[in-house]
Order: structure tokens, then sequence, then C-alpha cells
């Protein structure tokens, strides 16, 4: 309070008759004593002012603090869900940590890698298989055929749709999928508000037998050696996606954009819908597999280009 006072003397006294300056101190009588008030208003009035932009501004700070440790808070518990064994509780933090990924900017790179984490964990093998750099046919021959009705878990099939309704932000790394098994996964543009995105995600050797990415975007995602035989890829967005060695047959594929995409090592045998028009802009070479009615356009591809032929596909129909 005697802080205050002294502030107020201070404000009364000196500084009105500072900026009152020598034309008011030059006044006499009643015109002076006018003068000066009028002064004192004029500077109490701005001394106010300033005093409440002032509380606006730890007001604001407060508010802002407080809600990044909410924010904080949220995570935390979020990722403490996810540890749980309990089915319900891991659901909890996944959706927990799109709340977060919808309101916090500044998290966004954190919730993206703790979610495509939870997913890598959730469905790889353990330990994960090495390398297999062989062609699909034969890296897929011992595979067992897949049971009826496989479908991720509850739990990923949440996490994986958070990333591909996650919001349009910059993300300086690719989302990292790889050798993730999400047979049978659905991601179906029809179910989302916009095209759900896995746009430049690493899907290398991932397992994607029988998923529905009908109008999925897949613009540069790199799905080297991924296993994507029976997948549904009507309508997907796959310009400029990597395809290398990847194992597509059987994949419906009519309407899918293929742009830029590399297959070449790829096996596209028994491709349903695949045209000469989506091969027309992308990348394939001698060891692409083909339906026998596109196999000749591989070779007359080849001979513009001056490569060896490619050798005619053998088994399978279109």
């Amino acid at each position: 309070m005697v802080g205050v006072l002294g502030a107020v003397l201070l404000v009364l006294g000196p500084v009105s008759w500072l900026v009152a300056g020598d034309t008011v101190s030059s006044l006499r009588g009643k015109e002076r004593a006018d003068a000066v008030n009028a002064v004192r208003q004029t500077v109490l009035a701005t001394v106010t002012g300033a005093t409440v932009f002032v509380g606006l501004f730890y007001t604001a700070r407060t508010y802002l603090l407080s809600r990044r440790g909410q924010v904080t808070e949220r995570f935390r518990t979020a990722i403490q869900h996810l540890a749980s064994d309990t089915m319900e509780l891991r659901l909890g933090g996944v959706y927990g940590l799109e709340h977060v990924l919808s309101e916090s900017p500044h998290e966004h790179a954190a919730v993206v890698s703790v979610l495509a984490a939870f997913v890598r964990h959730r469905t790889r093998p353990d330990p994960a298989p090495a390398a297999d750099l062989t062609l699909p046919e034969t890296r897929n021959a011992g595979r067992p055929s897949l049971p009826q009705g496989t479908q991720p878990s509850p739990d990923v099939q949440a996490a994986v749709d958070v990333l591909a309704r996650r919001p349009e932000r910059h993300e300086p790394r690719r989302i990292d999928l790889g050798d993730a098994a999400l047979c049978g996964l659905f991601l179906r543009g029809f179910e989302f508000d916009g095209a759900p995105r896995l746009d430049r995600v690493f899907l290398t050797h991932a397992d994607l037998r029988s998923a529905d990415l009908r109008g999925s975007r897949l613009q540069g995602a790199v799905l080297n050696f991924a296993d994507l035989r029976q997948a549904a890829l009507h309508g997907a967005r796959l310009d400029g996606a990597l395809l290398h060695r990847a194992d597509l047959r059987g994949a419906g594929v009519s309407g899918a954009v293929l742009k830029g995409a590399d297959l070449t090592g790829a096996d596209l045998r028994n491709c349903d819908g695949l045209t000469e028009e989506q091969l027309a802009d992308a990348r394939i070479d001698e060891s692409t597999r083909l339906p026998p009615a596109l196999a000749e356009l591989a070779a007359r591809r080849a001979q513009d280009d001056g490569s060896p032929t490619p050798p005619q596909p053998t088994g399978g129909t279109r």
C-alpha cells in the first residue's frame, strides 16, 4: 500500500508537472489549477490503461503456461495408457494423443513418433526378420495363407487411423511403420472427412495383405518389399511411391494413380484393373512381373530405352 500510495503521489506530483510543462507553469490562479487537474486526469488515464494492458499480458501468459501444463499432463497420461495391458486403456491413450495432436502443434512430431512406435511395437515380429532382397515370388512362397477376417487389433487400427487423419503440418521426418504387420487394415477414403494420409510414410517390408486402402493418399510412401497381396488399392494415390520388389499379386488397383511410382522388381501379376495408361508414367524394368496382357508394354518400353527385354511372366492371369 505504501508503494501504491507513493506511485500515486509521484504521478499526481512530479510526473504531472513534467507533462504539463512551462505552458501550465506560466498560468495563474484558477486557470493554472484547472490545467493541472486536466493534465493529472490525462496522466492517470494513461497509467490506468497501461496497467490494464500489463494485467492482460500477465493473464494471457498465465493462461498459456497453464494450458501448456495441461497438455503436458494429458500427454503423460496418454503415454501411460498406451503401456497398459487393458485394451480400453490403450484405446483411450490413442485418442488422448489425438486430442493433444489437434490442440498443440508444438507436440505434433512427438505424438506422431509415439503413435508410430506403438504400431511398430504391437505388430512387428520379435525379433524382426532379416531383410530379404529376393523377388516377391520367392520371398513370400512359404508364407502361410491369411485367415479369413484377419485384422489389426482395435488399438493398432485406431493408432493408424489417427496417423492417417493427422493435421497437415510440416514434418521434417517420415513416419516409420517399417516391418509393421497390418494385414487386413481398413483405411478407406469414404470413412474419413478427407482422404486418409500415409504419404511419405516408411512401410518398407510391411505386411499389408488384404488391406483396404481404397482412396488413400500414399504419395511418396516407401513400400519397398512390402507385401500387398489381395490389397484393395482402388483409387489410391501412389504417385511417386517406391514399390521396389513389392508383392501386389491379386491387388485391386483400378483407378489408382501410379505416376512416377517405382515398380522395378514388383510383382503385379493377377492385379485387378491394372491398365497400360497407369503404367505409362511408372518406372518398370526387366524384373517387373506384369499380367500377360501388359507384358508387351514392358517389352516395347525396354526396346525404346535400349534395355534388355523383360521376361514374359509365367503363371497367373489378369
